[in-house]
């Protein structure tokens, strides 16, 4: 009757037998893993020991039809209901319910449960074809057996005893007894897992790593540092019948370079609720840096992720409170002194990078050599390496806990943290942001505590060098081997100094090429303004005895524009060299209302107000050059801007001070100022909490111009004219007259 029929139904999901290989390869990466995820079980099930052997292997660890790999616990076992319920039934959320319901620590030992997808099962099938699986409760005479027998199958479950057959994952079939009393199990209760029918290739090699990484399976660095694991849990490990025992020479050469040859120790916590970071250097008193702290706001990272949005720091971060230790080292070094590095030690240090733990068990693969979890790599190529340490540089170690940070969780394969929501982004930002705190600040003041202050001046050709290398040969010819010796770590220390000089000279060489190809193409653009004024006012003289008003008026308005150009290129030029040379007493406050018009529009837009006071008495004069004077005034401006778009206030200001009598410039700012650590270093050359967007030269060069004509910058103290900020101080009275 033109009526449509539809017919409905229900479709079970049929997934084939290969799922399982598909999933072992998918959620196992190697063996390594495969082994850590089945003694993590025996974590789990409160076990005091795991025995991990490895049987009838050949001599160089190759397996052969009769190898098998048996692990043995003494932990509570598995019932036949629990055997049926839980094991034969994969990703069961029983343990991840449990957690959920705040039922975190295991019953015996209040271990923190590390389980929860039950991909042991899978774990099993990564390594071999044929399975026993034997566990035994407490007070029960009863074993529990399972038996996987896969030889039949091919690696795909596509081929059944060599003929092609579609093999569905509701057809494979597992063996299970029951025996009394047990035969499998030794112990009161525990479990045993027999596999064989290896997959794989097995050699020496891989079951050296495979060592390393079991032994140290609860606490990977309690063997090079002052951690301790958190309870008892004993992991033995045979070799066809032979006990082994993991010595690690570089374990114990990593703890002696972490307590004698790093040069910084940073011990700390982030505080999710206060947002803030608390730590202490070389075990000093803790320092408390806050996310709106400017120095953290003025990092190039933060920046990157923010901008300059005001409110970034009521930002609540997902990823929860942690703990974290950081061990830095230099690599700049030569190889003398008590923090320099040989080339072995190096080589040990490569092997480490920085850890992650949630609850004294290490997530992988974070730490392991070729992992880059934290992206340093990657913005050391982005950004200004000199903004971040290197990955050889740090070896540390980063505490999480199931309780403190609930939203960072392992992925199903085991390959670090899920990438989902927000949280792992903020964790992994906050250590980045932390560490390049450190790098900008604490390791930036080591770095100027080890340089020599006192060389000004570098010598390009090698008379010293040759001079050693002539003293050297003379001394060897005429047998005095100790005092050649001497002569050659001369050699090695002059060597280091002056590739130190050379760097900062062909840094400053480079500057000054850019400075001299602006000031030609400022000469040439000059030459033409002018020469297009010219014809301007030409074509505005001509234009008056036009009709048309607008295009009087257009020429009028170019010829304005041309005319500010061309003033504003004429103090430009002031800056370049050949201006500087023109010595003369000139009045200062001039100099500065050009400068402060020039960073007007900069001011308003971050809403930053300009003060300037000029005491009574006489102007303020200096006999120097305008280029020195705008130098300098353009630097404070720069950094004044800087550093104050960083805070969140509202009446942020600068007041410059102009006091004839005194003949000094105070020029101040209330934005966060400068600590008392930094003040011994802001006039070095490439010290700079700019991060990206500061070469660390300005003043540096300020203070250097000034003195050339025995004029001093510093940072002001006790003036009346001073603001919560930073305060400097241009003095403009001859050194030789105070």
């Amino acid at each position: 009757n033109g009526k449509e029929k539809m017919k409905s139904r229900k479709l079970n999901i049929r997934p084939y037998a290969r799922l399982l290989t598909m999933l072992g390869e998918q959620l196992i990466r190697n063996e390594k893993i495969a082994l850590v995820e089945l003694i993590k079980n025996s974590y789990d099930a409160d076990a005091n020991y795991v025995e991990l052997r490895f049987e009838d292997f050949d001599d160089g660890m190759s397996a052969n039809k009769d190898s098998k790999i048996v692990i043995t616990d003494d932990g509570h076992g598995m019932t036949p209901e629990v055997i049926e319920s839980s094991w034969m039934n994969p990703a069961t959320p029983r343990k991840y319910n449990e957690k959920e319901e705040g039922k975190r620590k295991t019953l015996e030992k209040g271990r923190i449960i590390q389980g929860e997808k039950g991909i042991g099962r899978f774990a099993i099938l990564k390594l071999g074809k044929i399975i026993t699986v034997a566990s035994k409760v407490k007070d029960s005479e009863l074993e529990s057996v399972l038996k996987y027998d896969f030889a039949k199958f091919d690696d795909d479950f596509v081929l059944e005893d060599g003929e092609k057959k579609e093999i569905f994952l509701h057809d494979i079939q597992i063996d299970y007894s029951e025996s009394i009393p047990p035969k499998l199990v030794k112990t009161s209760q525990g479990t045993v897992i027999e596999i064989r029918g290896l997959k794989g290739v097995w050699s020496q090699n891989l079951v050296r790593e495979i060592l390393k990484d079991v032994f140290s399976l609860t606490d990977p660095v309690s063997r090079i540092t002052e951690r301790k694991p958190s309870d008892n849990f004993k992991i033995s490990i045979f070799c066809n019948g032979k006990s082994q025992v993991v010595i690690d020479d570089d374990a114990e050469k990593l703890k002696t370079l972490i307590e004698d040859k790093s040069v910084l120790k940073i011990r700390g916590e982030f505080d999710s609720e206060k947002n803030a970071f608390a730590y202490s250097e070389h075990e000093k008193s803790k320092e408390n840096v806050k996310l709106n702290d400017p120095k953290i706001r003025g990092l190039w990272i933060w920046r990157q992720r923010y901008g300059n949005k005001k409110d970034n720091q009521k930002r609540g971060y997902e990823c929860g409170s942690f703990n974290f230790h950081f061990h830095i080292f230099d690599f700049s070094l030569g190889k003398s002194g008590k923090h320099q590095l040989n080339r072995e030690e190096r080589r040990i240090l490569k092997k480490h990078r920085i850890y992650l733990y949630r609850d004294g068990v290490r997530v992988y693969p974070y730490g392991d050599s070729d992992d880059d979890w934290l992206k340093i790599d990657v913005h050391r190529g982005v950004g200004k390496a000199g903004d971040f340490f290197s990955n050889d540089q740090i070896v540390g170690w980063v505490d999480i806990s199931q309780e403190q940070n609930p939203a960072l969780r392992d992925k199903t394969n085991r390959e670090g943290l899920i990438e989902k929501g927000e949280a792992v982004s903020d964790f992994i930002f906050l250590i980045q942001t932390f560490l390049s705190y450190i790098r900008q600040y604490p390791y930036s003041r080591y770095q100027e505590r080890k340089k020599s202050k006192n060389v000004t001046e570098i010598v390009r050709d090698k008379i010293v060098a040759n001079h050693l290398s002539d003293l050297k040969a003379r001394l060897i010819e005429n047998e005095y081997k100790k005092e050649a010796r001497e002569v050659t770590k001369i050699e090695k220390e002059y060597k280091r100094e002056r590739d130190y000089l050379i760097r900062r000279a062909e840094i400053t060489e480079d500057l000054a090429g850019v400075g001299l190809s602006v000031e030609m193409a400022s000469h040439d653009i000059m030459l033409m303004m002018n020469r297009a004024t010219a014809i301007v006012k030409e074509l505005a003289r001509s234009s008056r005895n036009s009709a048309d008003e607008k295009v009087r008026k257009k020429v009028d308005m170019l010829l304005g524009v041309l005319t500010q150009i061309t003033e504003s290129m004429s103090d430009v030029q002031s800056l370049f060299k050949s201006a500087k040379r023109r010595r003369k007493f000139i009045k200062i406050e001039p100099i500065l209302d050009k400068i402060s018009e020039l960073y007007k529009s900069l001011l308003e837009e971050r809403d930053i107000r300009y003060k300037k006071i000029v005491s009574h008495g006489s102007p303020l004069v200096a006999d120097t050059t305008d280029g020195v004077v705008m130098q300098v005034l353009i630097n404070l401006f720069d950094n004044a801007s800087y550093w104050l778009d960083t805070v969140d206030r509202e009446d942020r200001e600068i007041c410059v001070t102009l006091d004839g009598t005194a003949g000094e410039l105070i020029f101040s700012d209330n934005g966060p100022g400068i600590d008392k650590e930094d003040q011994p270093y802001i006039f070095e050359p490439f010290y700079s909490g700019k991060g990206q967007e500061g070469r660390g030269l300005g003043l540096y060069i300020a203070r250097q111009l000034l003195e050339r004509h025995d004029y001093d910058i510093s940072v002001a103290e006790n003036n009346q004219a001073m603001l919560s900020g930073a305060n400097f101080g241009v003095s403009f009275v001859k050194e030789f007259l105070r």
